[in-house]
């Protein structure tokens, strides 16, 4: 009972992080499109936060423990957050610095949030090291429902 808990606790605070990620890449493109940018300067805002998140992956594992794996995980929301914010801008040089956050936020949603599971399954709960398996076989389950479910919610939005 006390690791179901604690991986319900967990999910409940991880899918919806990553419902947010999967929402975030059709909606964009729609977007930037009713705002008049071509297909040429869309795909550059992509790669940019693409680029962002290649780098910064490299790098997000050692930044989760050096911050601390919990500040870490704020810090993946703020930086999204702050990329939704930039997306408000109509301007090109703003969108590419949302999108350059928004790469940085997702490599530590891939990375920190798996951290601080592992870190507390093991050391704080002392948990056996089999059943993170299970989590991450839901994780990787809701995972692909949520990609679905947000293409869909995203095509009636555009619609």
């Amino acid at each position: 009972p006390a690791f179901r808990g604690f991986q319900r606790r967990f999910l409940l605070g991880y899918l919806p992080a990553l419902a947010a990620d999967w929402l975030q890449g059709p909606l964009l493109f729609q977007l930037l499109r009713s705002r008049g940018f071509l297909r040429g300067q869309i795909a550059a805002l992509y790669s940019c936060g693409f680029a962002a998140s290649l780098a910064s992956g490299l790098l997000s594992a050692a930044l989760a423990d050096r911050l601390g794996r919990k500040k870490a995980c704020v810090l993946s929301s703020g930086l999204c957050s702050a990329a939704c914010l930039l997306q408000l801008s109509r301007d090109f040089l703003p969108l590419a610095a949302a999108r350059l956050l928004a790469g940085l936020g997702t490599s530590l949603l891939f990375s920190a949030f798996e951290a601080w599971y592992v870190h507390e399954h093991l050391e704080r709960h002392d948990f056996p090291a089999e059943w993170m398996a299970d989590t991450f076989w839901r994780v990787a389950l809701w995972n692909g429902a949520l990609a679905v479910a947000a293409g869909l919610l995203a095509q009636l939005a555009a619609e």
